[in-house]
């Protein structure tokens, strides 16, 4: 196995590029292993019995048939040394066995047990990667078509799109379909693997506790290392790793092998994909000494290149603690003590649904098949537990009442915290250590509401009033000019019906000149738009006051109400009460 390693490593190919490799040599005569069964046998499980395969991937990745022959006999030389040692030892003297009361040989046979088992997790480790990878390339290429579809179709059933050298290329809908096929097979892969890994996981669990049992110690009468037993983890206090050079995780994630950096990382940047700008292209190319960790950059700027998807989570995530519908509240500072630390654990499931993002089997989530954990916090800082050493974590922090959020990926070694910890040993991030983010987005603003910037006088005076509609039409009365969110009319009217109260302030304030507008109705936006007012997005409303243009108001933006021009008010004007047309 770590020749098979060490051969691909030096050929820089991955066990796609291998697989692919295999494929057309035509070596196999369409009896080729499937990517996941070669994923295992190149982790060492039944490798040995596997001699046409090994001497074909020699073949395959060693161009030169000097060098290729010389490997070939040296692997032929390691299958017979691995088919020699499995031999059935000579059987001693019955008088010459020990009376140990069989311990020995239980603890052979669970350290050999160990160390199947722990060749069988990294094999299932490894095939949940390679699938968590081909499933989210198949997701990508079917979302991309879906969208192609969505802009439009030139023909029923088939989806055009422009080619980089001109003509155009169309996909049919039955390789629409196959797509999708391949997609929910990659899915299904994927999910055995790792319920597979979790088994393994389970077994080596229960081996490690069986040695555990047996009292091994330094003394080790089969010539095999046991693992001894370990206590709490702790934050190493020594530096074992050159500077720049990610550190060593933990045990299990260290016998994920990354594939070499010039796969993923080169791959998805000539291609473009998950990377939003020239400047996104330079992080990933910068981070190609941390193949995870670049591979776990470019798949979040993908998912998410602007980042609205993650303001939005943010911002709902916010929205459902601080229920506006029933509470009437619209800041995170009117949150209790126990909601404010519920509002990570909200973003954190929010931000898993709305990127897609599959469960991690140690961490939060798997990211572009790797584990990855997610920090969260409104001050400046996060706490990181010491099992967290060598791992890769997500850092999102938000204020709303800066409105500003970031996001950003780090990994997480002890030289990068503070000394001091909690009871439970965590620590935060040194200066070094904030320093060290590779920041996704950084202080982007969060979603606005008109009740966080009104002052607290204005929104004193709204809240005075007795109903829900007496509090709605203030706003609007208040906030001219202002978007406001259906989450601000919920605090205002403390309602469900929030929306309803909306369209009928939009009529009583008509007879005070003031004009309602809602995003989602396409007349309203054509006047905003006339009017030279900021863009309604959808399912925003804005309120302005109107007047007849008269001679004073040359030049100002107009629309036609009832065939009578209207423009802006000024705050001198009179109030005049607008044409039926504008609340019909």
């Amino acid at each position: 196995m770590l020749l098979l390693l060490d051969i691909r490593t030096q050929a820089r190919l991955s066990v796609e590029d291998v697989h692919e490799l295999l494929r057309t040599s035509g070596q196999f005569d369409g009896q080729l292993p499937a990517r996941s069964t070669l994923y295992r046998k190149l982790s060492g499980v039944g490798l040995k019995n596997e001699r046409r395969l090994i001497e074909a991937i020699v073949r395959v990745c060693i161009p030169d048939a000097q060098r290729a022959n010389t490997l070939r006999e040296q692997a032929i030389s390691l299958l017979h040394q691995a088919w020699s040692e499995d031999a059935e030892p000579d059987q001693p003297e019955p008088g010459a066995v020990p009376d140990d009361g069989g311990s020995l040989a239980e603890l052979v046979r669970v350290q050999r047990e160990l160390i199947d088992t722990q060749a069988q997790l990294t094999a299932a480790l490894q095939t949940a990667t390679e699938a968590e990878k081909e499933s989210a390339k198949s997701r990508a290429l079917v979302t991309t078509l879906l969208v192609l579809g969505a802009l439009g179709r030139p023909a029923a059933g088939r989806v055009s799109t422009p080619s980089p050298d001109g003509p155009s290329y169309a996909v049919s809908g039955i390789e629409l379909s196959r797509l999708r096929t391949r997609l929910a097979a990659a899915e299904a892969e994927r999910d055995e693997a790792q319920q597979v890994a979790r088994a393994a996981q389970h077994r080596l669990a229960e081996a490690e506790n069986l040695l555990t049992a047996h009292g091994t110690g330094s003394t080790d009468p089969t010539g095999l290392s046991a693992p001894t037993p370990t206590g709490p983890v702790e934050w190493t206090t020594t530096r074992t790793d050159p500077a720049g050079q990610a550190a060593p995780a933990d045990t299990l994630r260290s016998s994920r092998q990354a594939l070499p950096a010039t796969t993923a990382i080169e791959r998805e940047v000539e291609q473009g994909e998950g990377v939003s700008s020239f400047e996104g292209h330079e992080r990933v190319r910068s981070l190609e000494q941390d193949p995870e960790l670049a591979e776990v950059l470019a798949e979040m700027l993908r998912l998410d290149p602007d980042g609205s998807r993650m303001g939005s989570v943010i911002d709902g995530a916010g929205r459902h603690l601080l229920d506006p519908a029933h509470t009437g509240r619209y800041l995170w500072s009117q949150l209790t003590k126990v909601e404010k630390t519920g509002l990570g654990t909200a973003v954190y499931h929010r931000m898993q649904r709305e990127l897609g993002l599959a469960d991690g089997l140690h961490l939060d989530f798997m990211v572009a098949g790797h584990d990855v954990d997610m920090k969260f916090t409104r001050g400046s800082n996060w706490m990181f537990p010491p099992e967290l050493q060598g791992g890769l974590c997500l850092v999102v922090r938000a204020d709303d009442a800066s409105g500003l959020w970031s996001i950003g990926l780090l990994r997480v070694r002890a030289e990068l915290m503070n000394t001091g910890s909690n009871r439970d040993g965590k620590r935060t991030l040194s200066a070094q250590g904030r320093e060290a983010i590779h920041w996704i987005h950084s202080n982007l603003p969060l979603p606005e509401h008109a009740l966080r910037r009104l002052s607290a006088d204005t929104v004193s005076s709204i809240f005075a009033k007795a109903s829900g509609q007496a509090r709605t039409e203030e706003l609007f009365l208040q906030a001219q000019l202002t978007p406001i969110t259906t989450a601000d009319l919920s605090a205002v009217t403390m309602q469900a019906d929030g929306v309803k109260r909306a369209r009928e302030a939009r009529q009583r304030l008509a007879h005070r000149g003031v004009l309602v507008l809602n995003g989602t109705r396409p007349r309203d936006v054509e006047w905003a738009w006339g009017l030279g007012l900021p863009a309604l997005e959808p399912s925003t409303w804005m309120s302005v006051r109107l007047t007849p243009a008269q001679p004073g108001h040359e030049g100002t933006p107009t629309i036609m109400l009832d065939g009578t021009p209207w423009c802006v008010a000024h705050p001198e004007d009179l109030e005049v009460p607008l044409p039926t047309a504008a609340f019909a």
